[in-house]
């Protein structure tokens, strides 16, 4: 299910009104970023997505999140119903150099 006004809501509270990459305030100017990109099978739903500034999603790309930006991510969604999508718990515990099997194994059992 794609996000909702009320899930952007919800990010903006975790966050902290700070975009997830730079940490400054994001404003009226956040953009929806996909943690695993979209244009390698992320999907598009709360528990993939992060507010950040435009130039800092651009700025990301189409790379997977870093070991510090999922750890980060996951603390901020422990305990929120946004969740964590599995594929993602699959990176943080791949092995150097084999991120991307991981997250192309981890997705394709959840479809």
């Amino acid at each position: 299910m794609p996000v909702t006004p009320d899930d952007a809501k919800l990010m903006d509270v975790l966050q902290g009104g700070r975009c997830f990459y730079c940490g400054e305030l994001v404003g009226g100017k956040a953009t929806f970023d996909h943690l695993i990109p979209q244009a390698y099978g992320g999907a598009d739903i709360p528990a993939n997505v992060v507010l950040a500034h435009r130039r800092c999603n651009q700025r990301k790309g189409d790379r997977l999140p870093n070991p510090d930006e999922l750890d980060r991510f996951f603390a901020e969604r422990r305990a929120s119903r946004l969740g964590i999508w599995p594929p993602l718990r699959a990176l943080r515990a791949a092995e150097e150099g084999q991120e991307w099997i991981a997250v192309a194994r981890a997705i394709s059992q959840e479809k």
